[in-house]
């Protein structure tokens, strides 16, 4: 059967077949739109998640440290009990005991690069990455220049600060990284300067950060972002710049306390 549409009705059913076509897009978008925020989400939770487990890592690493000094504390009493043992030449339990205190997890190497425990352990742990990789690593901070913050955020600052600068100086030919923190004269304002050695500019015309190289990009680049939410907790500032005839990537972050 062949029915002919009148024009008020063909018209009609145009208009409904665009307004179908138009739904159908929207709801495409706003599938994708929520499918975006979906996956950002779960990359600042795994974020989260990273900053939380790095801040037990190096309170933990503040509790071993604190193992060691009292160990230090009480090598004299172990010297006079492998003094007495020796009086009784007993050599078996002299060589025990040695092989017991020699083996003990606190007396492995430890430096002091600065008098705030959990930052201490911190960067510890960062000079002997930086010597596996042959990164030449200058720290220089001033004491009680750093204690207003808190360990959870001082364990997401500098954890995400050092990360990047070593990915940064590990492609250079002669990597280096200089880390300075000082607190200005007369003024509530800690300075913390990061400079490290950079193969290319890594920010794009806008002033921003260029994307990560790394594999998955989408789990990666949310460090900069929680270092930007701990600079703003603290009222601060925070620039960076690229010097191309060094080739040396500069951060600069003003925090007040």
């Amino acid at each position: 059967m062949n029915y002919e549409i009148k024009s008020p009705l063909n018209y009609l059913l145009i208009l409904s077949s665009f307004f179908m076509l138009l739904i159908n897009i929207l709801i495409f978008g706003l599938f994708e739109h929520i499918k975006q925020k979906n996956s950002e989400i779960a990359e600042l939770t795994l974020q989260n998640q990273r900053d939380a487990d790095s801040v037990e890592y190096y309170k933990a690493l503040v509790s071993h440290d604190e193992k060691q000094k009292v160990l230090i504390h009480d090598i004299k009493k172990h010297l006079n009990a492998i003094a007495s043992l020796n009086e009784q030449h007993d050599s078996e339990k002299i060589a025990a005991y040695l092989t017991h205190v020699l083996g003990s997890s606190e007396l492995k190497h430890s430096v002091r690069v600065c008098d705030n425990d959990l930052l201490n352990a911190l960067l510890c742990r960062y000079q002997k990455i930086c010597l596996t990789k042959k990164i030449a690593l200058h720290i220089d901070i001033r004491s009680k220049c750093i204690d207003f913050v808190t360990y959870d955020d001082l364990s997401v600052l500098f954890g995400n600060l050092m990360d990047n600068a070593v990915e940064s100086a590990e492609k250079t030919v002669n990597p280096f990284i200089e880390l300075n923190v000082f607190q200005k004269e007369n003024n509530n304002m800690t300075i913390i300067t990061l400079i490290d050695s950079c193969r290319v500019n890594p920010i794009d015309k806008n002033g921003n950060l260029l994307p990560t190289k790394k594999p998955n990009p989408q789990f990666h680049g949310f460090g900069m972002r929680s270092i930007e939410n701990i600079v703003k907790k603290y009222n601060g500032e925070m620039t960076f710049y690229f010097d191309d005839p060094t080739k040396t990537f500069h951060t600069i972050i003003m925090l007040r306390h």
